[in-house]
């Protein structure tokens, strides 16, 4: 997508049980199709996403709700290590427009483009507790991201994980495109669970972020112009951010 730019404004932080709320997450879940290029398995992009894309400099990245899966077999999270993860997730997506020069800024605008995002169908598999698993009055979030992400592993195991997200003009809050993606495997007849490393997952927010950048790099020209694939961007669970 042209401008498949990921914006996240200031939000509530909302954590609940996937119930027809997830399932009516997308302003019009219809439109999606199979996606096979980068992160998302389903997408979609606007038609005239080029005459949106050219007026995009700065991004509102919200806070993603998270949902817990319906038939997840542990539902329990403490509160604040689930929005370490949101606020991980948000951060890492900051961390890569920043470092391509980009403003993150809280008001709409014709210039901003807004993304609001979901983690979705968490599947939690039960640890074993100890005192090792109390968490201390007025938590304090570490320094970076991608450290915030690491240490929330050690408390909790994630089987599978879901993302649905929307780039919106901020303006006139049309959808300008919309992805789908997953991570991990729960367990199932004749399926293993897979879990889901933080390493992997935060691969999954720098992916995102770098593709938006990209975007918007190439804002100014058409797609099939472009000299990189900016929907194929991938980044690996072994990168280091620099």
């Amino acid at each position: 997508m042209t401008t498949r730019i990921l914006i996240m404004t200031l939000g509530l932080f909302a954590v609940t049980s996937a119930s027809a709320q997830d399932e009516s997450f997308f302003s019009d879940p219809s439109v999606l199709e199979t996606w096979e290029k980068g992160t998302f398995d389903l997408g979609w992009v606007h038609p005239d996403v080029q005459k949106f894309g050219v007026n995009y400099d700065s991004v509102m990245v919200d806070q993603p709700e998270v949902f817990v899966a319906n038939d997840s077999k542990y539902k329990g999270a403490k509160a604040d290590h689930l929005k370490t993860l949101a606020d991980g997730a948000r951060m890492a997506v900051i961390e890569r427009l920043e470092a391509g020069g980009y403003a993150i800024v809280e008001e709409p605008g014709p210039n901003v483009v807004y993304i609001r995002w979901a983690l979705n169908d968490l599947y939690l598999k039960k640890k074993k507790r100890g005192i090792l698993s109390y968490t201390p009055l007025g938590m304090v979030v570490h320094a970076t991201a991608q450290a915030a992400v690491k240490d929330v592993w050690k408390k909790i195991d994630i089987n599978e994980i879901g993302l649905k997200i929307e780039w919106i003009d901020s303006a006139t809050g049309e959808v300008i495109s919309a992805g789908k993606a997953s991570q991990g495997m729960r367990k199932s007849k004749g399926q293993k669970a897979e879990l889901v490393s933080w390493e992997e997952l935060y691969a999954l927010f720098y992916t995102l972020g770098e593709q938006t950048r990209c975007h918007m790099d190439y804002k100014d020209i058409p797609t099939a112009e472009r000299p990189v694939d900016c929907d194929a961007i991938l980044i690996g669970p072994e990168y280091e951010d620099g």
